[in-house]
């Protein structure tokens, strides 16, 4: 054995090294987990040390000092749980933490943190020499014979190809992936992919992401995008992004489709992940989905509900497939106030304000449900909701002031036909 290795040896073999353990909390190790119980539950957590991406040490506030690790869930284990030393030790010989790192900041007196592990990633990424110029239009599978998939392309068409498969996120979402690296300009990305949990299947994919590593896990990653977007888009450095010291960020317009790029360091609240967060987001607007022609043409109006002030309702139609626009039978007779009108002969009720509409089947609906949530850190509101009869959670179509539907609550009862309870108020905390 090395003069180094009897050394490092009798260093960790040394209690005197660790902090004193007390009866805070206890950690243990069992089948590749990590277990921390705190004994208030403040510092509870269960580790997968098969996802660890990388460790820390940190001190907070009170000069706690902590194992901060990182397996897609952020874990403080305190130094001075009853088991930590075990825990440690068997860390530090599997993942070869930085020991020297640990030991000398762990009697610090003031807010620190230092990396002493990251997980050694592959380069994720690649900068292509060809010229493609085809950014805002979509990107490329480089399956045998390559797919090339169009920003507007829909959830369902996606998830139709054979170059997909899905799998769960360490958040448990429903993520679709490809078999395939796939090339967005000049940028070949190894690992892409999509939060597939949008309720709305007929609209084009919203989002999609992937983490950009280099070979050393480090800002290079950032710069090597950013000069090539840069350079490929004509990029004007005045108008898009920031750069500070804690977080550097840039975004690209590609005719309604935003890229954007952004790497994070080392602050008071973020950790360096060591990757360049790349993502997708379609804000193209799809106007031919709130068209609802067939209804509008056979709407009539037996009954209404005119407010007599402006109403808040759900906008955003690219996620919730009922989001319509206003009829314009409905803007003829009520301009634009807020109205609940209900239809007999069709057997609708419907819910408008401003430029947007809601309709449901008179059956769908079991009854009605005003939430208040009293101002107390926020201002508060109102919520008048929606209790489907399918049993599933109450759906908020109209929001406005705390307490502002209670007066209406009798008329809404009369107009619909449909019981209306009021839900135990609230604080805006």
């Amino acid at each position: 054995m090395d003069l180094f290795n009897k050394l490092f040896k009798n260093q960790l073999g040394n209690d005197n090294v660790f902090p004193k353990e007390g009866d805070d909390g206890i950690v243990t190790i069992e089948n590749d987990k990590i277990i921390s119980d705190g004994n208030h539950g403040i510092y509870s957590c269960e580790v997968n040390l098969n996802d660890l991406q990388y460790a820390y040490i940190v001190i907070g506030q009170n000069n706690l000092v902590s194992l901060f690790l990182f397996d897609y869930h952020q874990n403080y284990i305190p130094v001075n749980y009853k088991g930590f030393k075990k825990v440690y030790e068997t860390l530090s010989s599997r993942f070869k933490f930085d020991d020297a790192a640990f030991f000398e900041n762990i009697n610090k007196k003031e807010k620190f943190k230092k990396v002493i592990w990251r997980k050694q990633q592959s380069p994720t990424y690649q900068i292509l020499a060809t010229g493609y110029n085809d950014y805002a239009v979509g990107f490329e599978i480089q399956s045998p014979r390559k797919q090339f998939i169009n920003w507007n392309t829909t959830y369902s068409e996606l998830e139709k190809s054979e170059h997909v498969f899905f799998q769960k996120s360490p958040y448990n979402q429903n993520i679709l992936k490809f078999k395939y690296p796939i090339r967005i300009g000049n940028i070949l990305l190894n690992d892409f992919g999509s939060y597939f949990d949008n309720k709305r299947k007929d609209v084009a994919v919203l989002n999609f992401y992937t983490h950009c590593f280099d070979n050393l896990g480090t800002d290079r990653s950032y710069n090597d995008l950013k000069e090539t977007l840069k350079r490929d888009l004509n990029f004007d450095d005045k108008n898009y992004g920031y750069e500070r010291d804690d977080q550097k960020n840039i975004h690209f317009d590609l005719k309604g489709i935003n890229l954007s790029i952004c790497y994070t360091y080392d602050s008071d609240w973020l950790f360096n992940g060591g990757y360049t967060s790349l993502s997708i987001e379609n804000r193209r607007e799809y106007p031919e989905l709130l068209l609802d022609i067939d209804y509008e043409k056979r709407l009539t109006i037996s009954e209404a509900l005119v407010f007599d002030k402006k109403v808040g309702i759900p906008i955003d139609y690219k996620r919730h497939v009922r989001i319509k626009r206003r009829p314009k039978k409905i803007s003829e007779v009520f301009n634009e106030s807020a109205v609940i009108w209900v239809d007999r002969e069709n057997e609708k009720i419907g819910f408008s304000s401003n430029e947007f509409a809601q309709v449901f089947s008179t059956n769908e609906i079991e009854s009605f449900c005003v939430q208040n949530v009293l101002p107390a850190k926020g201002s508060g509101g109102a919520y008048l909701e929606i209790v489907l009869n399918n049993g599933k959670h109450n759906y908020a179509i109209f929001n406005q002031a705390c307490s502002f539907f209670d007066a209406y609550a009798e008329q809404i009862e009369k107009l619909t036909g449909k019981k209306l309870v009021f839900a135990e108020a609230y604080h805006d905390c």
